[in-house]
């Protein structure tokens, strides 16, 4: 039960994390009446008659959307299994934070144009998933846990 709490709270955070994008995205949009199709920007738009070079930020805002599509769904994933197959219960206190903390680093890095930090943080996501790959594999073909 413990385990599944951890991995709620996870969710959610992440969740927020998107969500806190697409609000910058959809703030940027409305300031600048730059909309990326004709009928938002017919319809949504302040009388905008069509589909302008959208700004850097909104361009990184798309970029870090993209890059948690492809990431977050996996760790997920991953995330479901360990916890259900049993897997050691504090990797979920030491991995699924560790896992957050890098998605957060890499958004920040990649709004604000910093490197190396965005590729470390890309990186440690992407050791974390790895981690857990190995736990669930040792789990489920030993059938033990620690």
């Amino acid at each position: 039960m413990f385990t599944w709490k951890i991995y709620g709270i996870t969710v959610v955070t992440l969740f927020l994390k998107m969500l806190a994008i697409v609000l910058i995205q959809v703030n940027s949009r409305r300031k600048s009446n730059n909309f990326s199709t004709p009928e938002d920007s017919g319809t949504i738009g302040k009388g905008a008659t069509g589909v302008t070079q959208e700004s850097q930020l909104l361009q990184r805002a798309t970029k870090i959307l993209n890059n948690d599509g492809e990431n977050i769904p996996i760790f997920l994933f991953l995330a479901t299994a360990y916890v259900n197959l049993g897997c050691w219960e504090t990797g979920t206190l030491i991995y699924f934070p560790l896992f957050v903390l890098s998605r957060v680093a890499h958004t920040i890095a990649f709004l604000r144009a910093i490197q190396p930090l965005r590729t470390r943080a890309y990186q440690l996501g992407l050791t974390v998933m790895i981690v857990l790959s190995g736990h669930i594999l040792w789990t489920a073909l030993l059938g033990t846990s620690n």
